[in-house]
């Protein structure tokens, strides 16, 4: 079974993450656990290591990471303007 791949904000190691689907989370995040160092937290799914970067971009309003073909999924989680 594959697992997407982040940096872990706990140990910082590139690596595979079991996500937590239990967890009702919003719409471009998902609850995570780090399968190395256990770390549990939330990830925006732009941040995926296996993602291009001709997809993905710095959004202007917010600075977070968001994928060019859609809204910025932090901006509309915190209501930026």
């Amino acid at each position: 079974m594959s697992h997407p791949q982040f940096k872990c904000n706990g140990c910082k190691r590139k690596t595979e993450f079991l996500w937590l689907d239990q967890l009702d989370m919003p719409e471009g995040f998902k609850a995570y656990q780090c399968m190395d160092c256990g770390c549990v937290g939330v990830k925006n799914i732009a941040e995926a290591l296996h993602i291009p970067d001709s997809d993905i971009c710095r959004c202007d309003k917010c600075g977070g990471w968001m994928f060019k073909a859609v809204d910025c999924h932090t901006c509309q989680l915190i209501g930026a303007k």
